[in-house]
């Protein structure tokens, strides 16, 4: 049987608490000005499947391409082979996730 979504958070880091703190360095804030304190606290009052998926993308883009701009140039390099700022525009305003599947339909 699938485990819930914090049966999962307290196996694979403990607490809710200690997800949220690995979290913050991976993800980017909406508001520039909020602090750490802040962030975390708006964090806190996520779901815990909502915080799952979003480590789950996060890590992906961080192990798979180092950074949200090396996806952005895997996505325009597997799309056409050469750059294309345009294009490469247009993607930086897509989410995480949906960059992350777009690779994944360009490259399958």
């Amino acid at each position: 049987m699938k485990k819930s979504p914090l049966q999962q958070v307290r196996d694979q880091f403990g607490s809710k608490k200690e997800l949220v703190e690995r979290l913050l360095p991976l993800v980017d804030r909406l508001q520039a000005d909020e602090s750490d304190a802040e962030f975390a606290r708006r964090l806190g009052t996520a779901s815990n499947k909502q915080l799952l998926r979003m480590w789950n993308v996060a890590s992906t883009v961080k192990e798979k391409f180092g950074s949200r701009d090396a996806l952005i140039d895997a996505v325009v390099k597997a799309k056409f082979g050469k750059e294309n700022n345009d294009y490469r525009d247009a993607l930086g305003r897509l989410t995480n996730a949906r960059l992350i599947d777009l690779h994944r339909q360009l490259k399958g």
